[in-house]
């Protein structure tokens, strides 16, 4: 965000006002002051409108007639996401085709490039510097106002705040006035007494010394001559002040040259102004990243330098950008997921048919494509936890299949590092309960941080340890990396810590594994021995062995095999929008019961067939278009209640957390897709089996 310098003002005397620089660095005189405590912010809001963001722009195009405003906020879930322009969207609907073209465009393609967005706890005076130090058409944005929940308080039209930066000025001027008054009046004395030297070296110093940002008076050269308290702090001089550094020689080697740049475009007055960034090796905390601005001072030929740690505000802007990313990815591996179920679903289906009646060569043939469905239904399975791991509720699973699949998932990154990976378990099961996503999260994270620890090794390598010791499962990665120095283990778990370079890392990954270990009743710890790298250890509570329950596959034997009494033929309605899938369901259906199968290739049509018969199931697919799964049982339990209790979904991809819940809540069965026959079967067997009728 551009912060620009205020113009000179004019003094009533006609001279010019000289320039201070940023108000944000000025310090008010107490008029003004107290004028900044009075105002509360929200007292400045001119109107509350906003509109979601992925609303139409021709419904927007409505709000803004009716509220009579330049500026909306847009609102995603509650919280604000930005500013929707007025002329944004006139530019987009007012052209001979732009109404045809973008009218039902979400809003936020009419939103500002550059909003701005305070909570109701920022400084006024940071709003105000920032709200008008905008150029162009920018200044004249409205400035949105939002609680600590980013929730919408209000907006705040600029004419307001440059206002209120009038009154400010004024009593701003008002105080200098009188200040200047003052020192006019003491300037006779100060003459023949000196006390003006002394009182500037006081104040010269208390501003040195209070200022927020560390300060540093530096040579030509970088040799720091004289540092308030803050710049020892960043620096992490500790008792060493008398000790002063070379801050050239603290830049990091790539990016001195440039350093050494800055200082003589300082030096020589060819420096433009704003602040530029810089990695600093520190003794302690390694790599930080510093914001330094720098200023040339003729009278003392010194450069001042002001510096400001940005590394945890860089890394939280990161991760804020990787979770956009990861959004979109959530939102695109569902879609695949489901078309590409869709597609497996009566691919794994007719292959199962087709064996039945087949020679065993054609049946081999069968099984192998039964067998790759399978896999390919793992792999989508895996890619879709990955990107958008489900809250699940804990489940009892092996430990040891889940490394596997860790591994498995981490199999290009160790290939890509040259870094050999082996499992050791023991021979028997190691079995847990807990969420199954979050735990390989943390083995993900636990091996990707041994790649990068052994990056330098000869021959590197990371070996994982499985064991059950009395009632926990102990997991141990131990790589042959560089290790971990004895002065920071003890800080690797906290939040933003890291060692690594900011585009490797935001120090976030072990905080988290660690909270995920203890939500489950476990612990993640670190030891490293003198050159032998790197040793994590994951424990959990581990559970009783249990038999591997069998697995699923065409080679089991089929519903209508293992089915109890079957009493006269039923009814079945099939529900799916997909004609190779509905197909399939209703040849499986057949198969493995004596039922006549209806199918409808939508909610509507569904509607209408049980409207005029009787069905003793109804399965419906969950994402079809016009009316989806849950609006066609919901309308179900309106018109046919009682088949609503005969109901089953199936889905490539349920499409959220919430609507998950929501099934749950119903009680209805899902089948995920892809299945086998023997799936479907052992869901519907209960509907169709027995002495149970329908309608």
């Amino acid at each position: 965000m551009n912060m620009s310098q205020p113009a000179p003002a004019a003094v009533a005397d006609g001279q010019p006002e000289p320039d201070f620089g940023p108000m944000q660095n000025f310090p008010l005189g107490e008029p003004a002051q107290m004028l900044v405590e009075s105002i509360e912010l929200e007292s400045l809001v001119h109107h509350g409108g906003a509109v979601a963001h992925d609303r139409p722009l021709e419904e927007v195009h409505a709000v803004f007639g009716e509220k009579r405003v330049d500026f909306l906020a847009l609102v995603r879930d509650g919280r604000v996401t930005g500013v929707c322009a007025r002329g944004s969207l006139g530019f987009l609907l007012g052209s001979r085709y732009g109404f045809a073209l973008n009218a039902r465009s979400p809003a936020h393609m009419a939103q500002v490039e550059r909003p701005l967005i305070f909570r109701r706890t920022a400084p006024l005076r940071l709003i105000l510097e920032q709200s008008l130090g905008r150029h162009g058409d920018e200044f004249y944005e409205d400035v949105v106002l939002v609680d600590e929940e980013l929730r919408l308080i209000g907006l705040i039209p600029v004419e307001v705040l440059a206002q209120l930066q009038t009154r400010l000025v004024a009593a701003q001027l008002r105080e200098l006035q009188r200040q200047h008054e003052t020192l006019q009046r003491r300037n006779v004395e100060l003459f023949q007494t000196g006390h003006a030297l002394r009182q500037a070296e006081a104040l010269s110093a208390g501003l040195f010394a209070s200022n927020a940002l560390g300060v540093a008076l530096l040579d030509s050269r970088g040799k720091v001559q004289a540092g308030n308290r803050r710049l020892e702090e960043l620096l992490r001089l500790g008792d060493r002040r008398e000790d002063r550094p070379n801050l050239a020689l603290l830049v990091a080697a790539d990016e001195r040259a440039r350093f050494y740049e800055m200082l003589e475009a300082c030096e020589l007055g060819r420096l433009t102004p704003g602040a530029r960034e810089f990695h600093l090796e520190l003794a302690g905390p390694g790599p930080r990243l510093f914001r330094i601005s720098t200023g040339w001072i003729r009278e003392t030929s010194q450069v001042c330098a002001c510096l400001d740690d940005i590394t945890e505000q860089r890394a939280m802007e990161r991760h804020l950008q990787r979770q956009e990313k990861q959004q979109t990815l959530d939102t695109l591996a569902g879609g695949i997921a489901h078309e590409l179920n869709n597609k497996l679903t009566p691919v794994l289906g007719f292959a199962q048919l087709l064996a039945e009646g087949a020679g065993a060569r054609e049946g081999a043939f069968a099984e192998c494509i039964v067998k790759s469905s399978l896999e390919a239904a793992q792999i989508i399975r895996q890619l879709l936890q990955l990107s958008k791991p489900a809250a699940g509720q804990p489940e009892e699973f092996e430990l040891g299949a889940l490394v596997r699949e860790a591994l498995l998932v981490l199999k290009f990154q160790l290939r890509e590092a040259r870094v050999e990976a082996r499992l050791e378990a023991a021979p028997e099961p190691v079995r847990v309960r807990a969420d199954p996503a979050q735990i390989k999260q943390v083995i993900i994270n636990l091996v990707l941080n041994a790649i990068h620890a052994t990056e330098r090794a000869a021959a590197p390598e990371v070996v994982l340890m499985l064991a059950r010791q009395c009632a926990e499962a102990v997991l141990t990665v131990r790589d042959n990396g560089t290790g971990i120095a004895p002065e920071i283990r003890e800080r690797i778990f906290d939040p933003f810590f890291t060692t690594k370079s900011p585009d490797r890392g935001t120090g976030l990954g072990l905080s988290i594994s660690s909270g995920i270990a203890r939500q489950h009743g476990g612990d993640l710890s670190c030891a490293s021995p003198p050159g032998a790298g790197a040793v994590f250890t994951l424990r959990l509570p581990a559970l009783a062995a249990a038999a591997p329950a069998p697995r699923e596959g065409a080679d089991q034997p089929r519903a209508r095999e293992s089915a109890p009494g079957i009493a006269g033929r039923r009814r079945v309605l099939v529900v799916e929008d997909e004609e190779v899938v509905r197909r399939f369901l209703q040849e499986a259906l057949r198969a493995s019961f004596p039922c006549e199968v209806d199918c409808a290739a939508g909610g509507r049509e569904g509607l209408r067939l049980v409207s005029q018969a009787d069905y003793d199931l109804v399965v419906s697919d969950i994402r079809m278009p016009e009316m989806t799964g849950p609006e066609f049982y919901l309308k179900l339990r309106e018109v046919r209640p009682e088949m609503a209790k005969q109901f089953v979904f199936v889905t490539g991809f349920a499409g959220g957390q919430k609507l998950e819940e929501e099934i749950a809540r119903w009680q209805v069965p899902v089948v995920a897709k892809p299945f086998t026959i023997r799936r479907l079967a052992d869901v519907c067997a209960p509907f169709l089996t027995g002495a149970a009728g329908g309608g």
